[in-house]
Parts: structure tokens; sequence; C-alpha cells
């Protein structure tokens, strides 16, 4: 068996190229930080990740540490003795991964997730963990190592979030779910593994309905847009695009012929696809006839203007995107005299899906429109059930006419009368109702107080010989 376990660092060589090489020491024997052997010389590489190497029964292993060069050291020095143990035929249990440190098992997660995820993801992960970080060294668990966690500390990281923090506990249950998602990654476990489970997160969380607009309402509030806010908010109802996919909307995704819009790729501004999935999808055409509208003035304030294929149709003055289509959003519902509160974005996709299946389009079609992956479950969430008004114009209660008891209810609503009627006074004093006479109910009352008396007694007597 080979025991030897030796330390690299992955760094980028001037060509650009990742390469591993060895860390240079000091005087001391000690790593110096941050710089490499390259072709027999020391070069300054503050970027990379520290790993360990060692060979087990003729398979390379490498092991990522993290860019702390001391954890890198202890973590060779570890496998190292436990590889020593292995061979002298020591029982030893088998490990899967070296003691990490939780800042060096961030780090390498992080660095993973920023080279294969979205900006927008890399920033919410980066920002949940950082976070996670901060309540551990400050009055949290105050655990060193990622292995030292307990279920206990993550659910009191939880409570935490709901207390200190002021998260709901939807939140609070999704920072929780990433927790568990880096430390499963750091572990090597499994899907389904770990600490806590999905039914930890979702502890106190209400499911509520999806919410969609009321024709008052988008009435109201596209009376109080000007014209470019009209175009804005108007693209978000007759599309269902995301925030970012109208932010970085371009005057190349419009084709005017086909009146479709476009989801695509904006490498220039960071922006990529949810699902890395393009898309058309249909407007009506006097929607189209609005851009053109728009462009018509703009070449009026500029004659030499010409809609460049890259530049943006909702920029901000200087030309950059405008991420403030919320704001925007809730001050036009405040100068219609609309609750605010009930305004945000994601309600016009929302809107766009539950109009497309009330009004006879299939789910394929709608999921599409939406950028859903085929199979996805995500397009439910959209769909907003009917409302009991507008079920009942409809038809709702004429779909049940059939099962209507139309005896049961004469009957209920005029009482039946005596075959025959009644004829003379004798009959109708059958009929009414004849009171008790005086004294009658007392003794009743006495005779039943008296049986449960002997029943009483006979279930006593019955015991004790019993005992």
């Amino acid at each position: 068996m080979n025991r030897r376990v030796s330390v690299w660092k992955y760094v980028r060589l001037k060509n650009g190229r990742w390469r591993y090489c060895k860390p240079a020491l000091a005087k001391n024997g000690k790593i110096r930080p941050d710089w490499v052997i390259v072709k027999g010389k020391a070069e300054h590489h503050p970027e990379g990740n520290f790993y360990v190497h060692r060979y087990d029964n003729g398979r390379e292993i490498w092991r990522k540490i993290g860019e702390s060069a001391q954890e890198a050291v202890d973590a060779a020095d570890f496998e190292g003795t436990y590889l020593h143990a292995k061979s002298r035929g020591i029982p030893v249990k088998e490990i899967n991964t070296p003691v990490l440190s939780i800042d060096a098992g961030v780090y390498g997660w992080l660095e993973e997730v920023k080279l294969s995820s979205r900006p927008e993801t890399y920033e919410l992960y980066e920002q949940t963990i950082r976070e996670f970080q901060h309540w551990n060294s400050n009055g949290g668990a105050r655990r060193l190592n990622v292995a030292d966690l307990s279920r206990m500390d993550l659910l009191k990281y939880r409570m935490w979030l709901i207390e200190n923090v002021k998260n709901s506990p939807r939140t609070a249950g999704n920072k929780l779910l990433r927790v568990s998602q880096w430390y499963r990654h750091v572990m090597k476990l499994k899907p389904g593994e770990g600490l806590v489970t999905v039914k930890d997160t979702r502890l106190g969380v209400t499911v509520r309905e999806p919410e969609i607009y009321s024709e008052d309402e988008l009435e109201k509030f596209f009376k109080a847009c000007s014209f470019e806010e009209s175009l804005l908010f108007r693209t978000y109802l007759l599309t269902g695009f995301r925030e970012d996919e109208v932010r970085f909307l371009a005057w190349g995704d419009l084709d005017v012929e086909a009146g479709t819009l476009r989801v695509t790729a904006k490498p220039q501004y960071d922006f990529a696809i949810k699902d890395h999935e393009e898309r058309r999808v249909p407007v009506p055409f006097w929607h189209v006839n609005q851009f053109e509208r728009k462009v018509n003035f703009k070449r009026f304030l500029r004659p030499d203007w010409k809609p460049q294929d890259s530049e943006l149709v909702f920029p901000t003055c200087s030309g950059r995107p405008d991420g403030h289509h919320l704001e925007k959003c809730k001050r036009i519902a405040r100068r219609a005299a609309l609750d605010e509160s009930k305004f945000w974005l994601h309600k016009f996709r929302s809107h766009y899906a539950t109009h497309l299946l009330r009004s006879g389009f299939d789910i394929i079609s709608v999921r599409k429109l939406l950028g859903h992956k085929p199979g996805s479950q995500a397009t439910f969430r959209y769909l907003a059930p009917m409302p009991f008004d507008e079920m009942r114009e409809k038809g709702f209660h004429e779909l049940f006419e059939a099962f209507d008891d139309y005896k049961l209810r004469e009957r209920d609503a005029k009482p039946e009368e005596p075959e025959g009627g009644c004829t003379n006074e004798q009959d109708a004093t059958l009929i009414a109702p004849q009171s008790m006479p005086e004294g009658v109910v007392p003794d009743i009352m006495k005779k039943l107080k008296e049986e449960l008396r002997k029943v009483e007694r006979k279930r006593r007597q019955k015991h004790e010989r019993t005992l």
C-alpha cells in the first residue's frame, strides 16, 4: 500500500491553463502562502484551492481542501496516519472525506457553485452560507469542523432565523434547505441523506393559493400608467416573462412580422436563461404595434436613431438594465388608489398562465410558453383557482341541477296534510299537538333515577365479588 500523501495547489498559469503545482516552502519548512513552484521557480498565485493527493490500490485520488494551506497540511497528516495504521493491520474506521473545517468547506463549495450556476443562484447561496457562518461563530453552535455539526445545530439555526433575523417560516426553511445541500455535498452524502429532512424545512409553512389580478384591478392599474409604463407592464401581462427576462429584453428579440418576443441570453450583461432554454412567445399584434410606436417616438427625438439588436427595450436613462420594475409597479398602484401590497411582478406571470388554461389552452403549450422543463410540476404553482362568483356566473349550480330532489324540496316547503284532509273537529284534534298532563314529567324523572340507582348498585356488588 502506498502511504504517501502530498499537498498540491490547483492554480491558473500565465497561459490560462489550470495545473496542480507543489507549494513553495519557506526556510522553516512551512508552506509559503500563495506561492507555488512552476518549472522549478517560485511564482505568486493567490487563486485556487489546495488538494491532498494519494493512491489507493492503484487508483489516483485528489481531495479538495480549500484555500487554507494549514488545513491542507492537517488533512494530509490525518490521511497519512490513517493509511499507516491501516497498513499495520490496526482496525480503523473507513474514511470517505478528510476532516474539513466549516470555513474550508464553505469556500470550496461556493467556488464550485460560482463556476457551475447562474450569477443570481451564486449570490443567493453565498448570502445564505455566509449568514450561517456568522451565526455559527457568533453565539451559535460554535462548531469548527463540518463533521461536528448535528441535527440540533441546524434546527437551532432555523429558529434563530425566525426569532432574531425575523425571517418568515418559508424563508427560514429555504435557507435551511440550502445549508443542508451544502452539508450533503461536503460530506459526500447521497440525495435524501443528511441531518434534516424536507419536513423540517416546511415546519410552520402555510401553503398559499396562487393569486391573480381581477379585471377591475387591471383596468384601474393601466389607466394610471403612462405610455412607457403601460408598454412595460403589458409585456409582463401578455408574455408571462420573468423579471430578468423583461429587464434584459432587446430589440433583436422582437419579430414584428411573426408577432413574437424571444428570450435569449445576454452575455454582455451576465444574463443566462433559466434552464438554459431559449423560447419564443406570441403576443397580440396590437401590442407589437405599441413597440413600433415607441420606435417612432425615439426617432422623433433623435432622427438618426435606429434600434440595435443588442440595445435594451426598457433601459434606464443611461442605457443600462433597469432594476426598479417592482418599485414602478407599486408606485403605479398607489397612484391608482389600489393596495400596493397586492401588486408584484410575478403575479402577472400567474395571471398569464391561469388565463391561458381557463381559455382552453393545453397544459403542454402553457408549460412551453412559461419556459418550464418537460414534465415539470412548476407550472401548476402559477395556476389560481377560479373565484366562487365567477364559478356561479359560468353555471356552477346548473351543473348539479339534475341532483336536486324536487319532491323533497316541495315537501320541505309545504307540510303534508293527512289523506282526505281534516273533515271534522275530531280529526283536527288528532293532528294538533297535545300538552302533557300536570305531574307526569316529575314522576317519569323520579322513576328513571331509581332505575339508575339500581343499576349502579348491582355494578358495585359485582365488582366487590370479583375482588
